[in-house]
């Protein structure tokens, strides 16, 4: 029974790190990178001189979902001031996707994460709970609109007029 004990330890304590590698690595954003302007003639130099260094962005790490909310392209969730802490407790057990496809109202996201304390050996998210759970139910919560399987409709193309109007 201790080594049971131990090991759920050892689990608890790799987990807390990963999270704290994530959140660390998330709090430091990267140089950017200066790119060189080579002068052709003395004129373009003097120019090039007076001009300030041009900064390179670095590539784009963010998209745009269906909803037009931008989102990380690597793990698909909503940006926003709380999705490092939320991906940091979530993924360290299942995928991301498996939060995508989730659409609870918090009461049900509330039932979820007791389910994943009781069964799965989720640990208890003390005061970060609040901020996890404001973050499932803004992004991912109920989709207004019923979806019974299919295809949504098409909307109507808006290039032609309509007869008799």
């Amino acid at each position: 029974m201790k080594s049971n004990s131990n090991n759920a330890h050892h689990w608890l304590l790799g987990s807390l790190c990963v999270w704290l590698l994530c959140a660390g690595v998330a709090q430091q954003p990267a140089p950017p990178k200066k790119t060189v302007v080579k002068a052709h003639s003395a004129t373009s130099a003097r120019k090039v001189a007076k001009q300030k260094p041009v900064m390179a962005t670095p590539a784009s790490t963010t998209m745009v979902n269906a909803d037009g909310v931008p989102v990380d392209s690597e793990s698909g969730l909503a940006l926003d001031k709380n999705r490092m802490l939320v991906q940091g407790q979530c993924t360290a057990c299942h995928s991301s996707k498996l939060i995508l496809q989730s659409h609870f109202d918090r009461e049900k996201w509330v039932e979820r994460i007791r389910w994943m304390q009781r069964t799965q050996k989720l640990w208890d998210l003390g005061e970060s709970e609040p901020a996890v759970l404001t973050y499932l139910t803004k992004y991912y919560g109920p989709i207004k609109t019923p979806f019974d399987g299919r295809r949504l409709p098409l909307d109507a193309p808006k290039w032609y007029k309509e007869a008799g109007g």
